[in-house]
């Protein structure tokens, strides 16, 4: 979820200063003088501190504790944070005021402290208003977005799909002919094992870290066949990360563009890296680029916008002169 930003309406702050600082020196019988210009100046002081306390608040409370996730705990702590920001705030300029003489001690607090909560009140609701607002607009245009990228993914399946029963067929079939040969046997059967689990994850958004690292376990073993020294790679993700979640065929796709778009040779093998760190997992290269090989960066452009459906963290990208990494988020997505 990503909270939207807002600016300092300074006119609208002007605005309500004085529209309420008159109503109230109005309401007291009081005529257009130096004192009731004072007034409205400490009105218009008030109305701005108040605004901006509030308007950051909300802010944080938005980006924090979104509320179509922590509803409790937004509200919860919106009251902590703006109840004694509205009693410190203006107690404070009333004193600081009086002391250096600026407005005589009032004789009209509760009217006063009236007319604070007002404008608290009033700022508050124009900021979660606009937050809803622009969330809902967010997650709709959002919703469409995806639905769109779904039926175009499951077209182009559709075009290029083999029947899945004939293929897994002609594969059994394939692993009796060559059951004297094990290592014929296991290269069949992971790539059986390989093409079903993309076949039944095309639909899903998420699927758990669990069975995402089995199937690059099974997709490493069959390009390890075919490149043997020149292709080492370790995976390192504990268990305990196993009940996180993200897209479907991610890491796959990352090894693949390593392998992809740098040299493999016995002399120089390509060793990757697939590690777990905290609330991310990274897939690391040496860097050996190919020189015959252009890199559009179209596919890392497609995982990055796959996340901002889900999360507002970021992919992290590092390049140096020596290693290339990307570090995908973990996400807690109840699936």
């Amino acid at each position: 979820m990503i909270a939207p930003k807002f600016k300092i309406n300074f006119t609208l702050i002007l605005l309500v200063g004085i529209l309420l600082s008159g109503i109230f020196v109005l309401s007291y019988g009081h005529s257009i003088s130096l004192s009731s210009l004072v007034n409205i100046g400490h009105g218009l002081v008030m109305t701005a501190g108040l605004w901006v306390g509030c308007m950051y608040i909300v802010m944080f409370l938005w980006r924090k504790y979104p509320w179509e996730q922590k509803p409790l705990k937004h509200l919860l702590l919106e009251i902590s944070m703006i109840l004694p920001y509205t009693i410190i705030f203006p107690g404070g300029l009333y004193i600081l005021e009086t002391s250096l003489k600026i407005l005589p001690p009032s004789e009209h607090i509760m009217p006063e402290a009236f007319t604070t909560i007002l404008i608290t009140f009033l700022i508050t609701s124009i900021y979660e208003s606009l937050y809803f607002y622009r969330q809902w607009k967010y997650n709709f245009s959002r919703s469409v977005r995806l639905e769109k990228d779904n039926i175009e993914a499951r077209y182009e399946a559709l075009k290029t799909q083999l029947n899945p029963h004939f293929l897994f067929n002609s594969l059994n079939s394939l692993t009796t002919m060559v059951d004297d040969n094990k290592k014929a046997v296991e290269y069949i059967t992971n790539l059986s094992d390989f093409l079903r689990y993309m076949l039944g994850s095309q639909d899903k958004e998420l699927v758990m870290v669990r069975d995402e690292i089995n199937l690059l376990k099974k997709y490493i073993s069959l390009q390890q066949t075919r490149y043997k020294k020149a292709l080492a790679v370790e995976v390192d993700v504990p268990e305990k990360y196993y009940h996180f979640a993200i897209p479907p065929l991610v890491l796959q796709m990352l090894v693949e563009n390593c392998i992809k778009h740098n040299i493999l040779s016995k002399d120089k093998p390509l060793r990757i890296t697939i590690r777990a760190e905290e609330g991310y997992i990274s897939v690391e290269n040496n860097l050996q680029k190919k020189t015959d090989v252009t890199s559009t960066g179209q596919g890392l452009k497609n995982i990055t916008q796959r996340y901002r459906f889900f999360t507002s963290d970021q992919v992290k990208i590092t390049k140096t002169t020596s290693i290339f990494k990307v570090s995908i988020p973990l996400l807690t997505v109840e699936l």
